[in-house]
């Protein structure tokens, strides 16, 4: 396909082909002109020549003999730098100023020759051509004469050189060749300036419009006000200046737009018409696992939900009927996480946009309703078990009229016992209760964690000592105080203490270690009992929450330690884990809690009490 020319070249061509034109087209017609002129006249002197020749033979008259004819015609002829001829009637050449007379004999007839034959029948004949004989160009002139004497009745013919005529026509030619070429040349010299003078500022023109189409929106065309091209550059500045401004606007928007959009705690979804991925927020990125390139991808292969495919094509496939009346629905994904999907098609649609989807994140939530009703259904479990006991046992009592005493005794003291039980679980509520509160002492006091464990193992031991179990310590006795109350401190380790010696092994021992992690204490309590399945290590610090197949109706255990000690820790800045089994081994469980180093002026302090 032919490349369009551009405006320079157009310009250029159509002047040059104008130029040459008007140039070559008037000097062509004036140097014809000056050669039909100069040609004329050379053969007009030609025929006075002619004339000028007859008339001197005229004039001479009588000749004695023919070398007397010869002689004087060579002489003529060499005067007046021409060739003069005597031909007869019949083309003979009878006497020569070129030849002698024993020379004539061998020059042949002239009677085919134009100018001859020209005067033979107009009486003169007039060329230029070039002679055979002498191989050079003349104007050649022969007319009709009557004869005198010794000269009889034929044709006069003189040759003069055109030569000096073509050197004078030459000359002309090479001077109109210069005068063109000098022309042209301070044309081409004029052109080259005027393209230069034209490019400069298109240039900076073209390199300017490309700047801002490559988005430098400050680059700007300085030119003075007289110059041809000062407003278009003033328009392009102007262009500048005002794509510049929108730029600047629609990228504060869009940073804001971002900045809100990447803020939300809720996951959003962009869909296209097409309802294909457009774009996704950060939150909704940490929700799910991400590709690298997601733009173009339909829902189900970023987020594994059929239910969430068939909603936004349902929603596509109405578009127009209720179009704008947001759908709702939940889905779950992995690890237990749930969410409430919002999915919305705008009214004031963005070119390209064709729906969002909002996910709320509800997993908590749905824990929270699960721990209620768990809550509920532990709580009213713990206290019917001591209940139908001090029921049981009193209407035996009741019924009995004169009960043994030693039965009497057993009776009470089962009543008594659970009574006792009743009392700590609801004790035990309303601890936690206030743990949750956030009833608690500030963190500003110091406790000795080797003393609070010695506390702990002492209201313990009566248990361990029923099951041989044994305590091995590595908590140093000063050194490592840590920001929590004593009492708190105490119950944690009584609590973990007290859940590690009922699921030990008799005979077996309980190991507590320490690690300092910067400004916090991790500590570890290890047992070598059965261990706990992993997916119940999360929810063993629920309340009331016990593993299924140990789980049973002994007294003594209100389901709610573990969740006391989570809650002191965590009201601390710390945390408490599980790790089970034991790190290298089969079996066992290693249960951990961080708390705050108290700091050196804390301890100070302390002491100084």
């Amino acid at each position: 396909m032919r490349e369009k020319l551009s405006i320079r070249t157009t310009l250029l061509s159509s002047f040059w082909i104008l130029l040459t034109l008007a140039l070559l087209i008037p000097s062509w017609f004036y140097y014809r002109s000056i050669t039909g002129a100069v040609t004329e006249e050379a053969t007009s002197a030609a025929v006075k020549e002619l004339k000028l020749v007859q008339w001197l033979l005229e004039q001479e008259g009588s000749f004695h003999d023919e070398e007397e004819v010869q002689l004087w015609l060579s002489e003529l002829g060499r005067q007046k730098g021409m060739r003069i001829t005597y031909l007869a009637e019949d083309g003979r050449v009878l006497f020569d100023s070129d030849a002698s007379l024993a020379q004539i004999s061998e020059i042949e007839n002239f009677s085919t020759r134009p100018e001859v034959i020209q005067a033979q029948s107009a009486g003169l004949g007039l060329t230029i051509r070039h002679s055979r004989t002498i191989q050079k160009e003349f104007i050649f002139a022969a007319k009709q004469v009557t004869g005198s004497g010794k000269l009889p009745a034929g044709f006069l013919r003189i040759a003069i050189p055109f030569s000096n005529v073509k050197e004078v026509l030459n000359r002309i030619k090479r001077t109109f060749v210069i005068v063109v070429a000098i022309i042209f040349a301070a044309t081409a010299l004029l052109s080259h300036g005027l393209v230069r003078r034209l490019r400069s500022p298109l240039n900076t023109l073209t390199d300017a419009i490309r700047a801002i189409g490559g988005h430098d929106y400050k680059r700007r065309v300085r030119f003075s006000p007289d110059q041809e091209y000062y407003p278009i550059a003033k328009s392009i500045n102007q262009m500048a200046e005002s794509i510049e401004r929108q730029f600047l606007g629609i990228s504060e928007e869009k940073q804001r737009m971002e900045a809100v959009f990447d803020g939300m705690r809720e996951g959003v979804m962009v869909l296209d018409s097409q309802g294909r991925i457009l774009s996704i927020n950060r939150a909704l990125s940490e929700m799910v696992e991400k590709p690298s390139q997601y733009e173009g991808m339909r829902p189900i292969e970023l987020i594994m939900s059929l239910e969430l495919q068939e909603s936004c094509d349902t929603m596509f496939r109405t578009a127009g009927r209720n179009a704008y009346v947001p759908d709702k629905l939940q889905i779950e994904l992995g690890e237990g996480r749930t969410y409430d999907v919002t999915l919305v098609r705008p009214e004031d649609k963005q070119e390209g946009m064709g729906a969002i989807l909002v996910f709320h994140d509800i997993s908590e939530l749905k824990r929270l309703e699960r721990a209620r009703r768990d809550f509920l259904a532990n709580v009213s479990h713990e206290l019917r078990t001591p209940l139908t006991s001090i029921k049981r046992y009193t209407e035996a009592l009741l019924n009995s009229k004169e009960p043994d005493p030693s039965t009497l005794s057993s009776f009470l003291q089962s009543i008594l016992c659970n009574c006792n039980h009743t009392e700590k679980m609801v004790d035990d509520l309303l601890y936690l209760a206030r743990l949750e509160g956030r009833e608690t002492p500030g963190i500003e006091t110091t406790s000795n964690p080797s003393l609070a464990l010695t506390a702990a193992w002492t209201t313990c031991a009566a248990l361990a000592e029923s099951k041989a179990i044994g305590l091995l310590s590595e908590l140093p006795k000063e050194g490592i105080d840590v920001a929590v109350d004593f009492d708190q401190l105490v119950q944690v380790f009584r609590n973990l203490l007290e859940n590690s010696i009922t699921h030990s092994p008799d005979g077996s021992s309980l190991t507590v270690t320490y690690r300092i992690e910067n400004e916090a204490i991790e500590f570890s309590i290890r047992d070598e009992g059965p261990g706990i399945p992993r997916q119940f290590q999360q929810r063993i610090f629920e309340r009331f929450f016990r593993i299924e197949k140990q789980r049973g109706n002994e007294l003594g255990s209100t389901g709610l330690g573990l969740a006391i000690c989570r809650h002191i820790t965590k009201n601390h800045g710390g945390k408490i884990w599980v790790e089970s089994p034991n790190p290298g081994g089969l079996t066992g469980s290693t249960f951990y809690f961080t708390l705050p180093r108290a700091s050196s002026e804390n301890t100070a302090e302390e002491g100084a009490m």
